[in-house]
């Protein structure tokens, strides 16, 4: 299961936070003191098996019987879940779902109480009490419905399970067309469905600030349990283990011995009293890790200084990165800051392991105040907050405004044009992502040599008017950076003419000494493949042209259809004929673009 948003009420400085969408690269972004690290603790808080909430972290314009309340929607669902011994069945078919298909779980914490708390489902269920909650009925609950509503009620067994009678049950609601509405279903009481649904949740990380990456931290000890388990049940290793073992045996069987010697003093039920210990070898060792160091000092790596503790999280983060490569990974890490103490370059390479990690199907959520990581995260994985009379708000995509994350995180242009050897200007975050992706697919099948992360190319977001002002100013030159230029034609038809501000703009940088293109089809979605937008976005008739308006036809998020796309697919989308001469416009602009470098 993914983590598909996040919603939170008088926790921190939120009173009421409405739904956070969370991706598999999500930024959270702000001035400090907003709330960033408080999603994220209220994100542990839902994962922990004994969260703990301190008086002093409810809001504080909270009622005294307001309670904490979070809650958690997840997609990426398991195929089948067991309610029954062996009797597979779906959280969609036992009606556990939201209005969106999502499982949506709600942890509340009564103020009277914060030690505690209750677990409910938000799901789409029967209006009719008769029909509702059917889950959480036992058998003879559910043959005493059955009865009610005239449906044969037989005991399991013999192809007659609880599932088959709440089936039956459904179907009478459908018959009798009760109506369906969002309710909460208490999942507390219910052992085996709350089972089913922790079973399936993600590993949950958090790496806090102050406590970075400690090797005693649980979050970074839990990763070597594997090993140390399969090392304990290597075949050379069974015997010296099956010694060791019967030692320890045989030593509190004796001392349970003399115990019994008391114990028999006051009963004779018994004749004997046998110990049985049980061997957890994963957790039986904990390990430290000892550096020697150039001056010939060993220590700790915990006792060394925060930029050396911050060297091994990117090392870890590497590790980990390497050892999903195989598999998919079924984990969320949630990282507060982790530029502190790290060179931009640094960054970027944690941000590479980073977004391995979510390659392979795992999340990352990060606060933080780095260009280089809000750069990273797509912008519909942005999560900007901001204080407005003293209260935390959320602001996400389409409503995020990249020139106020800019101001928020106090960035100048020139702050991230600096730090890449090239600089291409595009019109926004969607074409970043877009001409990258191109660019290693077409790597990765040996039509082009590198991409841009290769080459250290650097992409900038600048729409319209900020791009317009920058040209106009001659900025680009004076950066003492190679750059190009990017920007759609936005022609709606192939008869029209393109904009003269934007041959103009194409002028001036080239008497500056950029590289300038304008595309030949409206824009960078017209250059997908009707195949690529169909596995993604489960489109059945695909009819568009090459001056289609894309994100009216098919969404604003169809630029991620590029995703799926094949080099072949590429090259026969971006292929047109000058007079007698064969093009491809994509392959070739990338191609320029990465010889800035």
């Amino acid at each position: 299961m993914k983590i598909k948003s996040i919603k939170i009420e008088n926790y921190g400085p939120f009173k009421s936070l409405q739904q956070v969408k969370i991706g598999n690269l999500s930024t959270i972004i702000g001035k400090n003191d907003v709330g960033k690290s408080f999603i994220l603790r209220a994100l542990n808080l839902f994962f922990e098996k004994k969260p703990k909430i301190e008086e002093n972290d409810v809001h504080k314009e909270s009622d005294p019987g307001d309670d904490v309340v979070i809650e958690v929607a997840f997609d990426s669902l398991p195929p089948h879940i067991e309610l029954e011994d062996g009797i597979q069945t779906t959280f969609n078919e036992e009606m556990l779902l939201d209005e969106n298909g999502c499982l949506r779980i709600k942890k509340i914490f009564p103020r009277d109480d914060l030690t505690r708390f209750q677990l409910f489902l938000i799901a789409n269920d029967f209006r009719d009490n008769n029909y509702a909650e059917l889950v959480n009925l036992k058998e003879t609950e559910l043959n005493t419905k059955c009865q009610e509503c005239n449906i044969e009620a037989i005991r399991s067994g013999r192809g007659i399970t609880n599932k088959s009678k709440r089936e039956a049950l459904r179907q009478k609601a459908e018959e009798e067309h009760i109506g369906i509405n969002l309710r909460d279903i208490n999942i507390s009481k219910n052992d085996r469905l709350r089972k089913s649904i922790e079973d399936n949740f993600p590993d949950f990380d958090l790496f806090q600030t102050d406590t970075s990456l400690g090797i005693g931290e649980t979050s970074f000890q839990k990763e070597f349990r594997p090993i140390v388990y399969a090392a304990a049940e290597q075949e050379d290793v069974q015997e010296s283990k099956n010694i060791f073992t019967e030692n320890i045996k045989k030593a509190l069987q004796k001392e349970i011995d003399k115990i019994f010697e008391y114990f028999k003093q006051h009963t004779d039920v018994f004749t004997s009293l046998k110990v049985k210990p049980d061997f957890f070898w994963d957790k039986a060792v904990t390990f430290d890790i000892i550096g020697n160091d150039n001056h010939g000092i060993q220590l700790s790596l915990d006792k060394r200084g925060s930029g050396l503790k911050r060297l091994l999280m990117v090392s870890f983060f590497q590790y980990m990165a390497a050892r999903n490569a195989a598999q998919d990974c079924n984990c969320v890490f949630a990282i507060e800051e982790p530029e502190n103490c790290l060179h931009p370059g640094l960054q970027r390479e944690l941000i590479n392991s980073f977004n391995q990690i979510a390659n392979k199907g795992g999340q990352i959520i990060v606060t933080s105040h780095s260009p280089v990581f809000a750069g990273a995260s797509p912008a519909e994985e942005l999560i900007l907050i901001i204080r407005e009379k003293g209260e935390a708000k959320v602001i996400q995509f389409p409503e995020l405004n990249l020139i106020k994350v800019a101001e928020e995180l106090g960035v100048e242009p020139s702050d991230q044009i600096t730090c890449y050897n090239a600089c291409v200007f595009v019109e926004g975050i969607a074409d970043i992502h877009f001409l990258k992706t191109v660019a290693r697919t077409l790597k990765n099948s040996g039509v082009v040599e590198y991409d841009f992360e290769d080459k250290n190319i650097g992409f900038i977001p600048f729409g319209g008017d900020n791009l317009k002002h920058w040209i106009n100013l001659r900025a680009l030159n004076r950066l003492n950076r190679r750059f190009g230029v990017v920007i759609d034609s936005d022609k709606e038809n192939e008869a029209e003419t393109i904009n003269q501000k934007k041959i103009n703009w194409k002028q001036k940088c080239e008497q500056d000494g950029g590289i300038f293109f304008i595309t030949k089809k409206r824009e960078m979605e017209n250059y997908l493949h009707s195949g690529a937008i169909q596995r993604k976005g489960g489109f059945r008739d695909i009819v568009f042209n090459d001056y289609t308006d894309m994100k009216k036809e098919f969404g604003d998020n169809v630029y991620k259809a590029i995703d799926s796309i094949t080099s072949d697919e590429i090259l026969e989308r971006d292929h047109y004929i000058d007079g007698s001469n064969e093009h491809h416009e994509m392959k070739e602009m990338i191609e320029e673009l990465l010889n800035l470098c």
